[in-house]
């Protein structure tokens, strides 16, 4: 990688859909979830009368299950008067889900981002993960990345049920010491792009590492719910957890994140 220039964008194709996202201003932020009413009026109608049917059945009755039936007539009648369900947010698609999957054409599109501060400068932090094979050190399920020039990488990742995928991504941006992105070539088992961008930490406390990956579930929708459901750790604990390894290695030149953290 020595003599590359990364202070420019590097371009893999003029219209892909991570150069729409960013230059379109109506595009939902990476990180918006939509914070407005996502039941339905049919469901807080719905909702408010199971909530008051609920109430009818505890009402003089003996026992534990009149408190249970309480406590969700509750949720019911919180759900109906407010037009917001938690629960059906966390497994609903996000504004930024849903532009992704449009921008791209795929059925549905999945996203991740969290972020992490390191006491280590900008610089350090860059250079460590721009060199790519350093990533399955800290990437837990990341078996294998093999540099194949500078822009171009082949992956081999942990699958569900002992099987892995891959693909080869190419570097869509790269700015030192700030940015890099990246997207899967169009032969990826499954499609993603993603990027990482690095700052100065308020206060001086080192580096804030913001990382973002955003990919096509298998089997679309229901791949992408099954995933939150049923998985051991979802995508997004999963970034969390590869960022706390990355932190205590580049802290501590050793990783202490557990396994049981990670099955949790």
């Amino acid at each position: 990688m020595n003599g590359i220039d990364t202070s420019q964008t590097l371009s893999h194709s003029a219209e892909s859909p991570y150069e729409r996202d960013m230059a379109s201003e109506d595009a939902p932020k990476p990180t918006q979830r939509n914070r407005r009413q996502n039941v339905t009026p049919p469901e807080r109608v719905g909702s408010g009368l199971a909530g008051l049917g609920l109430l009818y059945w505890a009402a003089g009755r003996q026992g534990i299950l009149p408190y249970v039936a309480i406590a969700g007539a509750a949720g019911l009648l919180l759900r109906a008067a407010t037009g917001r369900c938690p629960a059906k947010r966390a497994l609903q698609a996000s504004p930024y889900e849903e532009y992704s999957a449009r921008s791209r054409g795929w059925s549905s599109a999945a996203v991740a981002e969290r972020s992490i501060t390191i006491s280590l400068p900008r610089e350090q932090v860059y250079q460590f993960w721009r060199d790519f094979g350093n990533l399955p050190r800290f990437m837990q399920h990341v078996e294998e990345v093999e540099v194949l020039t500078p822009q171009r990488s082949h992956w081999k990742v942990k699958a569900p049920f002992g099987k892995s995928v891959q693909w080869t991504s190419f570097v869509l941006e790269d700015i030192e010491n700030e940015r890099i992105a990246w997207e899967s070539e169009f032969d990826a088992d499954i499609p993603n792009a993603g990027w990482v961008e690095f700052r100065d930490a308020p206060g001086g406390r080192g580096t804030e590492v913001t990382a973002q990956i955003t990919y096509r579930p298998p089997y679309g929708q229901a791949g992408r719910l099954a995933s939150r459901l049923f998985l051991p750790e979802t995508p997004p604990q999963q970034m969390a957890d590869d960022l706390r390894r990355l932190k205590q290695i580049l802290e501590t030149g050793e990783t202490a994140v557990s396994d049981s953290l990670s099955q949790r």
